[in-house]
This record gives C-alpha cells, sequence and structure tokens, in this order.
C-alpha cells in the first residue's frame, strides 16, 4: 500500500508578502518575483454602493419560523451531563455545520499513523510540523 503523508509549511516557511506600498494595478493581475508574492497579484476593484449592505441585513434575514422554542430536546441531556465522561466515542461523521471548532488538538506522533485514512491530519512530535494524508493506493 502506498500512503504519502504531504507535510504542511508554517507561514514563515512559503513566500511572503513584499514590503511594496500598495498602489492601484487596474484590473490586470501582476506577478511577485522570486519566492515573494506581491500585494497586487491580484485585484480587488469594487464601486462604492457595490455591496447593498440594507439589503443584504434587512429585516427577515434570519427565519425565525425555522427556530422553535423547543429547539433542544431535553430527553435528549442527561440528568446528570457535566462533562466529557459522558460522551461516548463518535460512530459516525460530526457535522458542525459551518461553525468553529474551538480547543481542538491535533493527534500527536512521532511516527505516520498506523491507520492511514485519506484527508486524516496530525502533529509529527520529530519536526514539529502538521501532516496531511494526501494518497492510499
Amino acid at each position: 500500500m502506498t500512503v504519502t503523508w504531504k507535510k504542511l509549511a508554517y507561514l514563515d516557511e512559503v513566500a511572503t508578502l513584499s514590503d511594496e506600498v500598495p498602489h492601484d494595478v487596474g484590473t490586470t493581475a501582476a506577478q511577485g518575483v522570486a519566492t515573494d508574492a506581491a500585494r497586487h497579484d491580484h485585484v480587488h476593484r469594487l464601486a462604492n454602493g457595490a455591496v447593498d449592505v440594507a439589503a443584504v441585513l434587512a429585516s427577515n434575514v434570519v427565519e425565525t419560523a425555522k427556530i422553535n422554542a423547543d429547539a433542544v430536546d431535553a430527553t435528549k441531556i442527561a440528568d446528570d451531563a457535566v462533562g466529557s465522561e459522558h460522551i461516548e466515542p463518535l460512530s459516525a461523521k460530526l457535522e458542525v455545520n459551518g461553525q468553529q471548532l474551538e480547543n481542538a488538538v491535533l493527534e500527536n506522533s512521532a511516527t505516520d499513523p498506523a491507520t492511514p485514512v485519506l484527508g486524516k491530519i496530525y502533529f509529527k512530535t520529530g519536526d514539529l510540523h502538521p501532516y496531511v494524508c494526501t494518497v492510499i493506493a
């Protein structure tokens, strides 16, 4: 079985933005030089009023009819549920619905994990870098 783990680079290990003063580059992108990326290697040109903030923030943006008074099913919460000792290991995917995951820690390992899974991420303690599994063949 062929397994490929890609080392993820830190910001100080990749191209950096140039110190050049930003200027209007029009609608044509320009590239950086060598390992330096230019601030103007892409274009953001929106006229004032291009985004109609009033329409975006109009009333009824949140459809309150979709939020029920009993949105949390109290029968699913144990009376003594106060800590993680009450949470069983996952048996299916965890859908966070676009919400941020706070205080997460990557798996720490001195070697590549014995059970590779495409997309799995771990933190290699030997070189202090995260790795992601990109190929299993």
